[in-house]
């Protein structure tokens, strides 16, 4: 039994789309002009011929639907254009997106991509043709071709361009003129900017000159690679090579390897390459960078305060506040985690004996965690305990003081405010909104009081009175607002089908799920 036929469709000439007969006619002039602004910002070289669209006449002298979706496939087809290192169409917004990707494999030719406009015919015969009917004719995507590989097109080479022989980036020949001075503007600024034993000698423009007088473009990009290779920075850690703007970047993550030398190391006198020093305390931590090698950049001293490194200029001046900063942190901790004023390390001493005891001094400011034992800063040491729970099921220890009574501390219950209840809706309210809410609730309970039929309305509730206890007039607020919850749930409405009890706005959207139960045989 053969299915029942859908509705016929007409295909596109131009993109092959499947329409309707009566939108294909809408469809085709905008699908003509998309098609001729693609094929305008086409080289010239695969621009193609207007599309025409194909008539298709039977013998009975009407048109076949079938042979003329079988035209309009081919001539779709037709517009493709084909890649130039694999062959397969594409259509001309995708070919660009695709050649990205797309790479010649050794030995293989590319195709000619004049052809796709005047030889459409003979490949669309071919595309509707098997591979059986025409011998050694083989097929792999949307490409047919009778050989293995496509024919060789013959490309246009594409403009040249010329290496910076500054910062080594590709540009045309004209842009290039304006670009290198601008990038040795930049140089300049950027070597300013480095220690004295890394800056690098003003780069020189390489001229490379052929035998007839012209110039090689292609040595000259060479030297210009090497020139600009030249004006790299290694780094002094892994031995790679950055711009000095990255240099700076790339030191954040590249740390030396832990008894392995820096490869730009320098031997002293006994031939023993110098590495960075510290590390002999039982954290692990060495100090940052501290070489007295020229080669390993400007001088730097520590603070004796918080350990970092600074110019032997600024240091004079980050000290003071870095002290005052000290004794005011100092001052917020409890008093067993107080310290003493931290002393500059004084005497006849080399530089690298002074930044060692200040690091040691700046690292006698940490206060160790009670429950793990690491040392934190004194504003860190908070941050750090939040997450950090001591081992075993212990108690957490008592950093804050009074730790010898051996009791654990209960934590402070925070008293909840009292609330008295509303004697009409059974809400809680403070003992000042109360009164502001209690006379707004019972105009509204007459609003839904009135609404209900007359055998659902119910009494004007009454305001409990409870009498005081006691000669000062007190009010037991227990015993109120008992009264006042039992005064609330008598103005709720029973279902008549379940007795649960609803406000009165809330019964008949329960009764809309709430049947009454057919009675017991």
């Amino acid at each position: 039994m053969k299915s029942s036929q859908g509705p016929n469709f007409v295909l596109c000439y131009i993109c092959g789309c499947k329409f309707g007969s009566a939108s294909i006619a809408v469809h085709e002039p905008q699908c003509l002009e998309k098609w001729t602004k693609e094929n305008e910002m086409l080289p010239k070289h695969q621009q193609r011929p207007i599309p025409q669209k194909p008539t298709v006449i039977n013998s009975s002298g009407g048109s076949n639907l079938d042979a003329r979706n079988e035209a309009a496939w081919k001539s779709a087809q037709a517009q493709l254009i084909p890649c130039e290192n694999c062959g397969r169409t594409f259509a001309p917004d995708r070919l660009p997106v695709h050649q990205r990707a797309c790479k010649p494999k050794d030995g293989f030719k590319k195709p000619n991509p004049g052809t796709s406009g005047s030889k459409g015919n003979n490949k669309g015969a071919a595309h509707n043709a098997g591979p059986d009917s025409v011998p050694g004719m083989k097929r792999e995507g949307t490409f047919t071709s009778p050989n293995k590989s496509p024919p060789k097109a013959k490309v246009p080479p594409g403009p040249k361009f010329i290496l910076c022989y500054i910062c080594g980036q590709k540009f045309g020949s004209k842009s290039i003129d304006i670009h290198e001075p601008q990038c040795l503007e930049k140089w300049k600024v950027e070597n300013d900017k480095l220690p004295k034993h890394q800056q690098r000698p003003l780069p020189k423009k390489p001229e490379v000159v052929g035998g007839t007088g012209t110039y090689d473009i292609d040595a000259m990009n060479e030297a210009a690679w090497k020139s600009s290779q030249a004006q790299l920075i290694p780094c002094e850690n892994c031995g790679r090579k950055f711009a000095p703007d990255r240099l700076q970047v790339h030191k954040r993550a590249c740390k030396p390897k832990e008894g392995a030398a820096s490869t730009l190391g320098t031997k002293n006198t006994n031939g023993s390459t110098k590495t960075s020093e510290g590390g002999s305390e039982g954290t692990g931590k060495s100090m940052p960078g501290r070489d007295p090698s020229p080669q390993r950049g400007p001088k730097t001293l520590v603070c004796y305060i918080c350990g970092r490194e600074f110019g032997s200029k600024s240091l004079p001046i980050h000290e003071p506040k870095c002290l005052e900063k000290w004794k005011i942190e100092n001052s917020k901790l409890p008093k067993e985690q107080r310290r003493p004023l931290p002393v500059k390390p004084s005497g006849p001493v080399t530089r690298e004996q002074m930044n060692e005891a200040a690091w040691e001094n700046a690292k006698s400011q940490l206060i160790p965690c009670p429950n793990c034992g690491r040392r934190f800063a004194s504003d860190r040491l908070p941050v750090h305990q939040r997450s950090c729970k001591p081992k075993d099921g212990s108690p957490p220890k008592d950093s804050s003081g009074g730790g010898g009574m051996g009791k654990e501390s209960k934590p402070a219950v925070i008293k909840r405010p009292p609330t008295v209840i509303c004697y009409i809706c059974g809400r809680e309210f403070g003992s000042k909104s109360i009164s502001i809410h209690e006379p707004q609730c019972l105009e509204k309970w007459h609003i839904e009081n009135n609404k209900l039929s007359k055998e659902m309305r119910r009494p004007e509730p009454k305001k409990p009175e409870v009498r005081p206890i006691g000669g000062k007039g007190t009010y037991d607020l227990d015993a109120m607002n008992e009264a006042a919850w039992k005064a609330s749930q008598a103005n709720l409405v029973p279902c008549p089908n379940c007795g649960r009890r609803f406000n009165p706005d809330r019964l008949p959207v329960h009764l809309r799920s709430c049947k009454p139960k057919a009675p017991q045989e």
